[in-house]
């Protein structure tokens, strides 16, 4: 099953620097196992498609 939804980056002032986020739903991150003890995820960047893709790790 595939699932899609709309997702505004977030910007925000972070000491010297600025960091930047974006929300995840809960029923999303409970599907890929991560909680608040299981929380290390890998994220791989491709370049050639402009794709990013979060997994557990």
């Amino acid at each position: 099953m595939k699932t899609v939804r709309n997702a505004k980056v977030i910007f925000s002032k972070m000491g010297n620097g600025k960091g930047v986020r974006v929300n995840l739903s809960v029923p999303l991150l409970k599907s890929l196992g991560i909680d608040e003890n299981n929380r290390d995820v890998l994220v791989e960047y491709d370049d050639e498609t402009k794709t990013v893709i979060i997994k557990k790790s």
